[in-house]
Parts: C-alpha cells; sequence; structure tokens
C-alpha cells in the first residue's frame, strides 16, 4: 500500500519549483497531461505553463510530458510547448517508466514524476524508483474523476502527512 503514497503533494503544477527537485538530485521530470499540466478538454497548453516548463529548463530539468493518451492528443498539445513526450505510456506499469528514462538517459533516481492520479502516475513512479509528486487534479468537477478521487483521498492525506513530517525534520 505504501507504493501508493506519493512523496509530495501540491495543490498545482504551479508549485512545483526547480529547487524543490534539484534538492533531491532531480535531473528530469515526467510530467502527466490530462488533469495535470491542462485539463483533459484544452487543446493547447496555457500560457502559464510556457512558464513552467521554461523555468525548469532553465535549471536545467530536462521535461518530457508521459501520458497515456493518444499520440494526437499529446503531440498536437506538447508541440508549442517545445517538449517532447511519450503517449500511450502504459502507466502504472515500468515499461513506459524505463523507455522513458532511457529517453532522458537518467536514472529512476534522477527523476520526478509528476500527475494527477493515485494509481497510475504515483502507483507507477513509486514501484519505477521515481520522487513522485501527486497534484491535486485540473478536472475534479467530471464526475468520473471525482469518483476516482474519492478512492485516492487517504492516499493524498498520508502523502501530505509525510511530506509535513519530512519539512519538521530536515
Amino acid at each position: 500500500m505504501s507504493k501508493l503514497i506519493p512523496d509530495y503533494v501540491f495543490d498545482s503544477i504551479y508549485d512545483i519549483t526547480p529547487e524543490v527537485l534539484t534538492a533531491h538530485g532531480i535531473r528530469g521530470v515526467l510530467v502527466d497531461l490530462d488533469g495535470t499540466m491542462a485539463s483533459h478538454k484544452a487543446a493547447l497548453p496555457p500560457d502559464t505553463l510556457h512558464l513552467f516548463v521554461d523555468r525548469l529548463k532553465d535549471a536545467g530539468i530536462a521535461v518530457l510530458v508521459f501520458s497515456n493518451n493518444h499520440p494526437e492528443r499529446v503531440g498536437k498539445f506538447c508541440e508549442p510547448l517545445g517538449v517532447g513526450y511519450i503517449s500511450h505510456a502504459g502507466k502504472p506499469f515500468s515499461r513506459g517508466f524505463r523507455k522513458a528514462a532511457n529517453r532522458l538517459g537518467l536514472s529512476m533516481r534522477e527523476i520526478a514524476v509528476i500527475g494527477d492520479q493515485i494509481f497510475t502516475d504515483v502507483f507507477g513512479g513509486n514501484r519505477a524508483g521515481a520522487l513522485t509528486c501527486y497534484v491535486e487534479t485540473l478536472d475534479r468537477r467530471f464526475f468520473w474523476i471525482n469518483v476516482r478521487y474519492q478512492l485516492e483521498r487517504g492516499f493524498i492525506a498520508r502523502g501530505r502527512r509525510r511530506m509535513e513530517a519530512r519539512a519538521h525534520h530536515g
């Protein structure tokens, strides 16, 4: 069950700073698209996302969009951002995570997985040995996503407590 608990819990992707990541030796991020970077209804990235990606890149952190969605959706979204992507990622299975690490030329210990789903992003990232950063989904108003959130809530709360305990102990 501990594989379902994220290392970090953030309200939004924009709360994740390069400093938090580099303090853990992170040199690359695998970022989920739908619900994490933008609503699944948004065809193109919002302007704020360009700034977020540029901040990471400027800090020497490679950005790879890592999505279970189809190539047309992911490619169209990523092109204006100027970032690479892996679609049909097969999260939470390890093979996709290994493929992404190879693409970045990094070990899993140097990678953070950022996403809005406990059962795919966090579970897969933890099993692969990455730092896991859960972000609140941008799509809570959609019925099935809210149902999923109700199932995930306990793991998210435990992630928050783990993060707070780490902050108090140095």
